[in-house]
Formats: C-alpha cells, structure tokens, sequence
C-alpha cells in the first residue's frame, strides 16, 4: 500500500530520534503501520541512528579540535604581549608578590607561577590591600 519512499522516510526519521506521533503526521501513515514498520526495519533504524551519530560526534570533534586551535592562537598572542611589558607599571604590593612566588617557586615549595590563577579583580586587589592595612 505504501512505497518504499514512504518506508525509507520512516527509516529516517526514526533514526532522527521522532516519535511515532510526529512521524505519523508527516507522512500520512497510521501508528500502528509505523510500528509494525519499526519491527520490521529495526536494524535498519539502528544502522542510520548509529551513521548520523558518528557524524555527529565528528562534527563536534572538529568544533572542538577548532576551538583549542584558536584559544591556543589566543594564548600565543598574549604570551608574546607580555614578553614586550616591563614591570614598570607593577605596583609594588604586586611585585613583592611576584618576587615572594618566584623564591618559592626556585626552592621547589610551589607549582610553577604560570600554571597558577591569576587575579586580575580590583575589589579583590582593594581588599586584599584594606586587609594588610588592618593587621
């Protein structure tokens, strides 16, 4: 009674996660046909279903793969922005920080400076600076 067109479109759209509700309403064909169809074809479904979600984890490994390229880009460019600075600009609560960081760092008491989360928060920076007042 039905093509194979209609059946193969079943197929695919099985394999695209829909319902038996929203299949039956687009193309026509009762419920109980699709799961007669769905027994039928089930090794069909279950190949496409595993096709488009192998395509689908590709395509999110080049996004990824993607994304690291330019956060890795970016990261470059801001290394070699830094390589150009002085420390001029550093205040000198900052530097006696950086300077206590690196001693540790040389005596093997602490993970290397750059593996470590830098703030750049000026509330924080205010607080911390109100807090060695107070003490």
């Amino acid at each position: 009674m039905y093509d194979m067109e209609t059946r193969n479109q079943f197929v695919e759209l099985r394999a695209q996660g829909k319902s038996f509700a929203s299949i039956s309403e687009a193309l026509g064909v009762s419920k109980p046909t699709l799961i007669e169809w769905s027994r039928e074809r089930s090794e069909d479904v279950s190949n496409l279903t595993a096709i488009n979600q192998e395509a689908m984890r590709e395509r999110l490994r080049i996004t990824k793969e993607h994304e690291l390229s330019l956060l890795s880009q970016r990261l470059g460019e801001v290394k070699n922005e830094l390589e150009k600075r002085t420390l001029e600009d550093v205040s000198t609560d900052k530097l006696y920080g950086i300077f206590f960081k690196l001693i540790r760092e040389l005596r093997g008491e602490q993970k290397p400076l750059e593996l470590q989360a830098v703030s750049f928060d000026p509330l924080e920076d205010a607080f911390s600076s109100i807090k060695k007042w107070q003490v």
